[in-house]
């Protein structure tokens, strides 16, 4: 299951303790937290086996680097070993070590504040989410876009990536990602690369959204509204689905565009409250308790800006409360669920709409790999093509299959090696382009609108560089361009799909970029390449003309293939 704690990670958080659970491999890991406004949060993830390895941090230390082993168990590709070190020169670890070994480095000025990856009753994948260690200043209603070099927002990420199922990795140019968006894809931190420099910083943070502090148990799937969240928007509409605890909740949003947010199951009593012109929703009363050794939500209330409330669930002894900053309003949620809400958090919106803070960062285009705005709804599985890009690729073909909706699209990859990145399901009526020579996408055009409360895809049209276009599906009025910077073409997707697509952006490439390779001339002779090659493990290329020590012979792996 896919996780991240990038919507609660913040800037100036303290981090009290870190738990390692591991035996032969690592089982499952826990952060408690505390955040900047003074409440309490711990993040969770994995399973529960193993033997608790704990480390508790000392007033003003910090976790500054990880370092993951893996290896296959039963062909699962998992995390067995983990150590964690702090700026103090204290360390907690546990698991068994391996040979494929990665590491990673806070940048200065930041500590690890949570995690993303995969999991299950095991770590599967795992990546840390660096904040900053000061808390931030922002400007009145806004966060700065966190995709921007030098920006405020004070967030970044790397990946101790697993290498699942032979995928390529990106260039090791950091992945950024433009606003719209609030799921970027990390790309791959290369093993034994310490220096956190080419870790890939996370999605933006739209400008005028804000996050609660989350409540409730570690249990559930991960969910969040934030891809979809927006200032500026109205809420027609709360529910809340309870009987003895919560079972779930819908928010309805009308302007600018209609969106239905709904969490949880199907039990319990509707209790719905209507907003009238010029009302927001301002509060949240939120009951936790055990239910089968499990901390779920047990009560819920909300409140308007005009006093009207709506609410559901039995109340328990374990109460708190969250309030909208001045001239914010909840416009959505993030948590835990399953049968019933797990967790919850409140994902609040400048009422006004409000744009994105200013910068003097470079142009997005100087990046080789750019992600553009999300379409579509947060439902379905979530997807990336970003781990199978490589730079200088060229690709052949696009296919979208579809009739009333989208329910695949397919980009065919002719260079270096073919590939297919294809999502969605097998329906549809098959419409392909077949890209002549130097030809390649430049923008996309997307449609969507409700199909049974969920927001689909219903229309694309790719266009080209030579301006031919294909199209599928049925055009509505909720509609958007996403064109490539100039110089770029599309080299993948990301989003959520199922037997349709659901939500979809594309991944842009600058044309002609290329990635670093061992024989590239760096400019200080053809037969030494000093510090310029950075961890290279492999055999000796020629006659080495001197003994430079990045020359580290080690043996075929099972494959036939160097470690790496």
């Amino acid at each position: 299951m896919v996780f991240t704690d990038e919507a609660s990670a913040s800037p100036g958080q303290i981090v009290n303790t870190i738990t390692i659970r591991a035996g032969e491999r690592v089982d499952g890991l826990a952060m408690q937290i505390t955040t900047a406004a003074g409440g309490t949060m711990t993040f969770t993830h994995g399973g529960m086996g193993g033997d608790e390895n704990s480390l508790t941090l000392g007033e003003g230390e910090y976790i500054t680097s990880m370092e993951a082993h893996w290896a296959e168990k039963n062909s699962h590709t998992r995390i067995f070993y983990l150590s964690f070190g702090t700026s103090a020169g204290n360390t907690v670890s546990g698991g068994g070590q391996t040979e494929n070994v990665g590491k990673v480095t806070a940048p200065e000025g930041y500590q690890l504040s949570g995690f993303h990856g995969q999991d299950g009753n095991e770590i599967d994948l795992l990546g840390a989410i660096w904040t900053s260690i000061k808390p931030l200043e922002e400007a009145p209603g806004t966060v700065a876009p966190a995709d921007i070099p030098g920006s405020t927002s004070g967030s970044t990420s790397a990946t101790v990536d697993v290498p699942v199922g032979g995928s390529t990795a990106a260039s090791g140019s950091a992945a950024k990602q433009t606003q719209g968006s609030a799921a970027a894809p990390a790309a791959n931190v290369a093993p034994e690369d310490t220096s956190g420099s080419d870790a890939p910083e996370p999605a933006p943070r739209t400008a005028g959204i804000k996050l609660s502090e989350a409540f409730g148990g570690p249990h559930g799937e991960q969910f969040s509204d934030q891809p979809s969240a927006a200032s500026g928007v109205t809420v027609g509409s709360i529910t809340v689905r309870g009987g003895e605890r919560i079972d779930g909740l819908k928010l309805e949003i009308t302007a600018p565009t209609p969106l239905t947010l709904a969490h949880g199951g199907s039990g319990g009593t509707d209790n719905t409250l209507t907003l009238a012109a010029g009302e927001h929703v301002t509060s949240m009363d939120i009951n936790v308790g055990q239910k089968k050794g499990r901390t779920r939500i047990f009560y819920l209330k909300f409140t308007t800006n005009l006093g009207n409330s709506v609410e559901a669930g039995g109340t328990t002894g374990e109460r708190s409360s969250v309030t909208a900053p001045d001239g914010y309003q909840l416009s959505g949620f993030f948590g835990r669920v399953g049968d019933e809400i797990d967790k919850l958090g409140i994902i609040w919106t400048s009422i006004e709409k409000v744009e994105a803070a200013p910068t003097t960062a470079p142009a997005l285009t100087d990046e080789d790999i750019v992600l553009g705005e999300l379409f579509g709804g947060p439902h379905g599985n979530a997807f990336s093509d970003i781990n199978y890009i490589v730079l200088q690729q060229t690709t052949s073909s696009i296919t979208i299959r579809g009739a009333d909706r989208v329910d695949a699209v397919t980009l065919q990859v002719a260079t270096p090696a073919e590939r297919s990145l294809t999502h969605g399901g097998t329906g549809g009526t098959e419409n392909t382009l077949t890209f002549g020579p130097g030809e390649y996408i430049t923008s996309m055009e997307a449609h969507w609108d409700k199909k049974n409360k969920h927001t689909r895809i219903f229309y694309l049209s790719f266009t080209t560089n030579k301006d031919n276009t294909l199209s599928a599906g049925s055009p509505t009025d909720n509609k958007g361009t996403a064109t490539a910077p100039e110089g770029f073409q599309l080299s993948g997707f990301f989003g959520r799909g199922g037997d349709e697509i659901d939500q979809l952006g594309a991944i842009w490439t600058k044309v002609g970029a290329k990635s670093v390779s061992l024989l590239d001339d760096t400019g200080i002779g053809a037969g030494t390449y000093g510090t310029t090659i950075r961890n290279w493990v492999g055999p000796t290329i020629g006659d080495a003309p001197d003994k430079a020590c990045y020359r580290k012979t080690e043996p075929y792996n099972s494959n036939e293939i160097c470690p790496l």
